[in-house]
């Protein structure tokens, strides 16, 4: 007697755990990696929101700041002047006067050769004008007529008097033609401090033709920017 097993005859049950698994795990990492982008969305809200607040209460405060300090110098500013008035200089403040450094010192009056004259307590004198025949002695310089002349000055301030700061030029003739410095051997040019209420002299060589000296000009200059004696006159 044959006998058939029941094996064969029954349907196979489906076995699900090999395909279940996979699904149940991309589920799973769908979601964290769902989770980990709206975290990071609302990180990213919360930072601009943040710069964005900066940004606003920055400009607001430095509004007043600007406000303030345009209203601080517009008082000056916005004064109302006068068409071609010079403006005034604000109070407590010194107003600095012009001043042309190419522009000449100021001239005393003209005085006679053997005169003497004063300026800023210093009076100044020609001790003594002599015709010779000048040596020269430099480059450039030639023998012939000249003048020398002896300048004196006494000190009458009561602070030292820098010699080194005179000037002694010489004119001639009636388009005052510039007398040119000799380097004569007798010249001896002022030098050193002169103490108040001393006096002092230097002798100055210049070249003057002999038959243009009916019109002589010495200007004394006793220090840069002070008045210039003039002393005028024939030799």
């Amino acid at each position: 007697m044959t006998t058939t097993s029941d094996h064969s005859s029954r349907p196979a049950e489906p076995v699900d755990g090999p395909a279940v698994v996979p699904s149940r795990r991309r589920r799973l990492v769908l979601a964290v990696v769902a989770a980990v982008v709206a975290v990071a969305l609302v990180v990213l809200v919360v930072v601009l929101s943040g710069r964005d607040d900066a940004a606003g209460d920055g400009a607001a405060s430095s509004t007043p700041s600007a406000t303030t300090s345009s209203g601080a110098s517009s008082p000056s500013a916005s004064a109302p002047t006068t068409p071609g008035a010079e403006p005034s200089a604000p109070a407590g403040s010194a107003q600095a006067v012009p001043v042309d450094g190419n522009e000449p010192p100021p001239q005393r009056p003209p005085v006679a050769l053997d005169a003497g004259d004063d300026v800023d307590g210093v009076t100044g004198s020609l001790a003594l004008v002599e015709e010779i025949d000048g040596s020269a002695q430099g480059p450039g310089n030639i023998n012939g007529p000249a003048l020398r002349i002896t300048v004196r000055l006494v000190n009458g301030t009561d602070a030292d008097l820098a010699l080194s700061g005179v000037a002694v030029s010489v004119f001639h003739g009636a388009d005052r033609t510039p007398a040119s410095p000799l380097e004569d051997r007798s010249q001896s040019p002022f030098a050193g401090d002169l103490p108040p209420g001393d006096a002092a002299e230097g002798v100055y060589v210049l070249r003057v033709p002999a038959d243009d000296r009916d019109d002589i000009r010495v200007e004394v200059g006793v220090r840069p920017g002070a008045a210039v004696m003039v002393f005028t006159g024939a030799v």
